[in-house]
């Protein structure tokens, strides 16, 4: 039989309704599990919460895998596993991320197989020690516990140590415009992704939802992304436990502000969110913005210092920046109120009327007392979830904090005004 005619026996199909059912249900089991790591372990929980999980029934994507931006998983697979398992898998795809494996690669690339087992070890490693519960047969080499990724590697490749166990992941994430037939098995793979009939011809699904793109890019955020959910549960009195050495050297370098600010946001909005066509309002002023709703509308003021100390550029970098957070998720009602020793400005946004930085006008100028602001939010019969202060901290502010959650955005030169509230230093040269 010629190749040609071999690769006949080979058809792609799309996945099932039964797969989108799957999907779904793979979906919530997932999501759920991600909110318990937010409880039980905040600090992979709040990282967690920057991957986007995506079900693929598709013969590429055996078990999981991350492309740093997203998790692609088999629902088949995750839906046999236990909850402690699932959340296992999980952690181990966060670090793979914040462990920049697939960028530490470079010069391995003809030993991807040792790569795979050296990383795995190292990964496994680290959340046997936090306390996750480890597959029997996965990678995990107990006499080199705590070794670097690539010490392990270098053992492995001098016969030191003998490759034994499984990966439990999948590492080999190819572009899907790219992946060719060396993936497909001469059987079923055991997930209902490949299928043979009795004369050996396969089937093997492909899933449009798996997109894969890695980026050099997208590794080097993490260590933002990393620095940024550590200050986070530091602020919040969280022991890190096991992973306090791994990012000692983290905190030699300044947190990014934009990601400190994220982090700050995104457990707010948990992870019920829906995805609807794009709003092609906005279109014609070059803003593709999603159309997203959300069951509860989620209520964030910004308040601006406008005494004479806040530029427009800052709180236009500021402002704009939050309200490209809150796009991705959506479903909120972003108010900015603009106060120097008195109101001056109050209006509201949200994904129907978002924020332009080019038509923001600054109004005030005059000193600088923080307590209107509060005594106007505080008359709201429903509390906001947040209240983001953008100031230089020099001026009045009440004694005690109110029941909604504070952050002062801090610009370059400035101070916190009070002993309550959390704190961002803001640079915009950064």
């Amino acid at each position: 039989m010629t190749e040609k005619e071999e690769k006949k026996l080979v058809e792609a199909v799309k996945p099932s309704t039964e797969d989108e059912k799957v999907k779904a249900e793979g979906l919530a089991n997932w999501t759920g599990d991600r909110m318990s790591l937010m409880a039980w372990r905040p600090f992979i929980g709040t990282l967690a919460m920057n991957l986007e999980l995506i079900p693929v029934v598709d013969h590429r994507c055996a078990t999981a895998a991350t492309d740093g931006k997203r998790i692609f998983f088999n629902p088949h697979f995750l839906n046999s596993l236990t909850q402690e398992e699932r959340l296992t898998i999980l952690a181990h795809e966060i670090w793979h991320c914040g462990l920049s494996h697939f960028s530490r690669e470079d010069g391995k690339i003809e030993e991807h197989e040792m790569w795979n087992h050296a990383i795995d070890h190292e990964v496994n490693s680290l959340l046997q020690d936090d306390g996750f519960t480890i597959p029997v047969h996965a990678v995990l080499y107990r006499e080199y516990k705590g070794e670097s990724a690539e010490t392990v590697f270098e053992k492995i490749r001098d016969g030191e140590i003998k490759m034994r166990g499984e990966v439990i992941d999948d590492h080999n994430l190819n572009n899907p415009s790219e992946a060719g037939d060396e993936n497909q098995n001469s059987g079923t793979d055991g997930w209902s992704t490949i299928e043979a009939d009795g004369d050996g011809n396969l089937k093997v699904k492909v899933d449009s939802d798996y997109t894969p793109q890695r980026s050099d890019d997208v590794w080097k955020d993490w260590k933002n992304k990393m620095m940024a959910a550590a200050q986070q549960c530091q602020d919040r009195g969280v022991d890190m436990g096991a992973y306090s050495g791994r990012l000692e050297d983290l905190f030699d370098s300044k947190i990014h502000w934009r990601e400190l600010l994220c982090q700050y946001l995104t457990p707010l909005f948990g992870s019920t969110r829906k995805w609807l066509p794009p709003n092609r309002r906005y279109v014609y002023k070059k803003m593709y913005l999603p159309s997203i709703r959300k069951e509860k509308q989620l209520k964030i003021v910004i308040a601006v210092d406008t005494s004479g100390s806040t530029t427009g550029h800052i709180v236009k970098t500021f402002v704009s920046e939050v309200f490209s957070i809150l796009n991705t998720f959506g479903g909120y009602e972003l108010r900015l109120i603009q106060c120097d020793m008195n109101i001056n400005c109050d209006e509201t946004f949200d994904i129907d009327n978002p924020f332009i930085a080019d038509d923001f006008v600054l109004r005030g100028g005059g000193g600088t007392d923080f307590n209107p602001i509060f005594e106007l939010v505080n008359k709201d019969q429903e509390p906001p979830e947040l209240l983001l202060y953008l100031t230089d901290g020099y001026g009045p502010a009440p004694p005690t904090q109110p029941e909604y959650p504070v952050i002062w955005g801090v610009i370059e030169g400035g101070r916190m005004p009070c002993d309550w509230g959390k704190e961002v230093n803001i640079d915009v040269g950064r």
